[in-house]
């Protein structure tokens, strides 16, 4: 059957058709085409299934949350969403307020919005604008859509809106090299001097851009951000919605460097892909602010901190922790980097780089081959060879689940380099 038929619409980030694939099934790392081959998920299903598919643990978890409280009014309180807040709180270092949403996009559309509305509060209605990165990816729904700044996956038919603003992100787009600490402070200094700081409401960053080409930032290109923001009486937001739950080796990437953000937003990985809950973060000082001045948030999803969502997140954060996920995923970085590295020496790789259990493949034009056609090469190759890679703007990522075995990790990357040399021959 030719699924694109069908009654369902499907269509992939940048708006095209995706190939008529049935997937039936899936164990651990694994799924099942309808045709009966296996296919091990290098991408994690868009970074969601931490744990793989089902994990004992949580399906014994979902189903009994099912039976116990099926629903809750995002208007009332459930225990299990009143044990993660806690949880999440705790996770993050104490003393921040967990509102639910359903989705990243969603988180993030909450987030700019507790923002703006704060300096509404604080008596300075003017701070509506919102700054985040050339490279980064916050969703394609409400607000979230004017925030993403990766072109390739920007809603098409939308023209910018004047209250986001896109800046350089950790990577000089001239030079692919990494901006300097002081080029970076310099950059944004010069850019919140443009804009006037007391029009920027917010700055929504990703630590890692993943989306956007696994942009891995120098060391204390958070704590500059932190820093401007706090002199500048911005309101810093970062995005953890992929990165957080333990990819970077971290239970969230912003720690490495120290800091508080004043928000944090969460997704994908909180319930391991396992039940749809996305959660926003802020900090206690922030929370009491914006309810002292009584500015209301009105921000109420019908779906958000759904029980059964809020068991499972337990569930997986526990797994997480108990297993030693996050150190793992910091461990295996350098099977990554060990098997992924030299295939810099090939015509066709531009760069190897990563972190945790992130890592990207940026390909260079050559012998009249785009990058981007070469990475759709590899990426088609690759699941020839039943590995699942990501492709997008001449980039290849790959970030698959936190708990899979070193012979799953070096059967991924293997793939990968194989199917690389492949297509640099061939081309």
């Amino acid at each position: 059957m030719n699924y694109q038929e069908s009654a369902q619409w499907v269509e992939d980030f940048e708006g095209k058709d995706v190939p008529p694939t049935l997937i039936k099934s899936g164990q651990g790392g694994w799924i099942r085409f309808e045709d009966g081959r296996r296919a091990f998920e290098a991408v994690s299903g868009h970074s969601c299934l931490n744990l793989g598919h089902a994990h004992p643990e949580l399906l014994e978890t979902a189903g009994h949350a099912l039976s116990t409280l099926s629903y809750c009014s995002p208007e009332h309180y459930s225990d299990s969403s009143l044990a993660l807040a806690e949880r999440l709180s705790e996770l993050l270092g104490g003393a921040y307020r967990i509102k639910y949403a359903l989705s990243g996009s969603s988180a993030n559309e909450i987030a700019m919005t507790i923002a703006r509305r704060h300096w509404e509060g604080t008596g300075k209605p003017a701070k509506r604008i919102a700054i985040s990165l050339d490279r980064s990816y916050h969703g394609n729904m409400g607000q979230a859509q004017f925030a993403t700044g990766y072109e390739a996956f920007r809603v098409s038919g939308y023209s910018d809106h004047s209250d986001y603003v896109h800046v350089p992100c950790a990577r000089n787009p001239a030079s692919g090299k990494l901006f300097s600490t002081e080029e970076i402070r310099a950059l944004l200094e010069a850019r919140i001097a443009q804009i006037g700081q007391d029009n920027i409401a917010c700055m929504i960053v990703e630590p890692i851009n993943f989306a956007g080409g696994v942009i891995v930032p120098p060391d204390g290109y958070l704590a500059i951000i932190h820093e401007l923001c706090r002199r500048h009486d911005i309101t810093l937001i970062v995005d953890e919605v992929i990165t957080g739950f333990g990819r970077s080796g971290k239970w969230f990437a912003f720690q490495k460097e120290g800091i508080r953000p004043d928000i944090v937003t969460m997704g994908k990985g909180i319930t391991a892909g396992y039940f749809p809950l996305a959660a926003v973060a802020v900090t206690n000082s922030l929370y009491m602010a914006l309810r002292e001045s009584k500015v209301p948030l009105k921000k109420v999803i019908t779906m958000a901190g759904h029980p059964v969502g809020c068991e499972v997140a337990l569930k997986n954060i526990e797994i997480t922790a108990r297993d030693g996920l996050c150190k793992r995923a910091e461990e295996n970085a350098g099977i990554f980097c060990e098997v992924l590295k030299p295939l810099e020496r090939l015509r066709s790789i531009k760069e190897v780089r990563g972190v945790g259990h992130m890592w990207a493949l940026e390909f260079a034009d050559f012998d009249q081959q785009k990058a981007p056609e070469i990475a759709k090469m590899v990426a088609a190759r690759c699941e020839d060879e039943n590995c699942i890679v990501a492709a997008s703007a001449g980039i290849i990522r790959i970030n698959p689940p936190l708990n899979s075995s070193i012979a799953e990790i070096s059967f991924a990357c293997s793939t990968l380099v194989n199917a690389v040399e492949y297509v640099d021959d061939c081309c």
